[in-house]
């Protein structure tokens, strides 16, 4: 997942962390319960707000703290190998009280993003309406199953065609030309060469219309780096 992403994750979170991170002890746990002090607050204002739109925001701004959450235990098991049992547990049966499923896919702590859906549900043309399915497409991880990829690029082909003005529109385009590259190399490793160099052909091209597009963003840099391997 390109960073730019994060640009979900708030900021004040940012000022939490960079002190803890010089003593390399991510997953702090005064910032978890913090985090989760949230969530359940958040939760029940979703639930419990007098006004609608007071309802959706809370909805949406507690997708936001789980996928800030997420990020966290999966920097700490990036940075150490593995996330402390005793808080993850915590973590898991704190969440599974609210209603909200996390999961942890090999190196990857990943969130079901169950509060984006159920917002584009109740408020299509909410003011996060828009910030929820990029969201959705950018988090979006199939794996390596082939017509869950197929499905995840079809999405984000969707969201740039119907949305180009979107502010962060460029890192859908980037994690599309990602998406089909690594869609290549799961048709080359079932020896379906064919398939895997129409990928790689789309996604260069995916690549060049970045550099062309955006020519001045973090997106193109990594584009370039990209079409400079041979």
């Amino acid at each position: 997942m390109v960073q730019a992403l994060r640009s979900l994750t708030v900021a004040a979170l940012f000022c939490f962390i960079c002190p803890v991170l010089a003593f390399d002890i991510i997953l702090d746990p005064q910032i978890v319960s913090r985090l989760l002090a949230e969530i359940a607050k958040l939760s029940d204002e979703s639930k419990s707000a007098p006004k609608p739109q007071d309802r959706e925001a809370a909805l949406y701004e507690m997708g936001e703290r789980v996928l800030d959450l997420t990020d966290l235990m999966t920097q700490d098991l990036e940075s150490h190998g593995f996330n402390d049992a005793n808080l993850v547990g915590v973590i898991e049966r704190r969440l599974k009280e609210r209603g909200i499923a996390i999961s942890k896919s090999k190196a990857e702590w990943q969130y079901d993003m169950a509060a984006f859906r159920e917002y584009i549900r109740v408020a299509p043309n909410g003011p996060r309406a828009l910030d929820a399915r990029y969201a959705l497409v950018g988090f979006d991880e199939p794996g390596d199953d082939i017509a869950a990829l197929q499905k995840s690029i079809a999405a984000k082909e969707r969201f740039i065609r119907d949305y180009p003005k979107y502010g962060d529109v460029s890192v859908v385009e980037l994690l599309l030309a990602q998406q089909r590259t690594h869609l290549a190399r799961v048709y080359e490793a079932r020896h379906q060469n064919t398939l895997g160099a129409e990928q790689r052909k789309l996604a260069r091209e995916r690549y060049e219309r970045i550099v062309r597009l955006y020519p001045k963003s973090e997106e193109a840099e990594t584009a370039r780096d990209a079409l400079s391997v041979k």
